[in-house]
């Protein structure tokens, strides 16, 4: 992983135990199968396990609404960030019937909408809307300076604090911020700019595949503001991962412009370009699936 990738509510472990860390790391079933048998051990961990959960979610009604159709980078970033309309989540995961805050800056100030979807396979449209949000009024928020380590930490004003239903199904969320532009002459608001936040709802329940995001990675190579990530230190600087630099996960996902240029990914951190697909095949086929991120591993092996 990214052990340079830092957030203030999931501090990281400088040492783990290993027989630990692989205990944490396997599933129920792997860890059932490396202990000494006991009797009813292995039947009560498959018995707490919900196999038909993925199958009934996706049987709910899907939409490609939760594409991005209409945004804009900035040049003076170097088309790195969206500050049209950006945002980030106060934490990478939160549990079910938990809370977590949705952080949004526009400039110049605007109102804003919030449309909240599920990704998984939803009879290949790959998301189900959840929730919808605002509008809100809007405001600009800071860029913040460089500190030290060439630290880029947004201390924003939270947008609202979702409370994460109950029944909600473990898995990847993006909530598609959408810019609202008034027409004068017609008194009325149209649609206009659009970025994502994405989070990860967890369960924490026994299930027959855990798929960890690589939430760390993500933030290791997102550029934003303007191209500080773990990897891009001063320009003409040829070399990689000098010490003494860190990375804030307080920050908006920048478009993300290594291998591929995918901007109506912006927001997503890479989860649509490397993961979605994986995810999108398990649900497809029903696997019992619950999703976790690098930072819940490193807070809670």
């Amino acid at each position: 992983g990214h052990p340079m990738s830092t957030h203030p509510s999931h501090p990281q472990p400088t040492k783990f135990d290993r027989r630990k860390l692989l205990t944490g790391a396997l599933g129920v079933g792997a860890i059932a199968a490396l202990r000494p048998h006991r009797p009813g051990t292995l039947h009560a961990a498959l018995a707490a396990t919900d196999g038909d959960r993925i199958r009934a979610e996706n049987d709910n009604e899907g939409t490609l609404d939760w594409q991005l159709t209409f945004m804009r980078t900035d040049p003076k970033s170097g088309n790195f960030r969206s500050s049209l309309i950006e945002g980030y989540a106060s934490t990478m995961s939160v549990r079910a019937g938990e809370s977590i805050d949705l952080v949004v800056s526009t400039e110049p100030a605007s109102p804003f909408e919030i449309d909240i979807y599920r990704m998984g396979y939803y009879q290949g449209l790959g998301g189900r809307h959840v929730m919808h949000l605002g509008p809100f009024k809007g405001q600009t928020q800071p860029t913040p300076p460089v500190a030290d380590e060439r630290l880029r930490e947004c201390q924003w004003e939270p947008a609202v604090t979702l409370n994460i239903p109950a029944k909600w199904t473990s898995g990847v969320y993006l909530a598609k911020l959408t810019r609202l532009s008034e027409i004068s002459n017609l008194k009325s608001q149209i649609h206009q700019y659009e970025s994502y936040i994405v989070f990860i709802v967890r369960d924490d329940r026994p299930a027959g595949i855990v798929f960890q995001c690589s939430d760390n990675t993500w933030h290791a190579y997102n550029r934003w503001p303007d191209s500080y990530s773990l990897y891009t230190y001063d320009p003409g600087n040829t070399k990689p991962l000098l010490p003494g630099v860190r990375v804030s996960f307080n920050r908006p996902y920048a478009k993300y412009c290594q291998v591929v240029d995918a901007p109506l990914s912006i927001g997503s951190g890479e989860f649509l370009l490397w993961e979605f697909p994986h995810a999108f095949w398990l649900e497809q086929h029903g696997y019992d699936v619950t999703y976790i991120s690098n930072s819940d591993t490193h807070a809670d092996p």
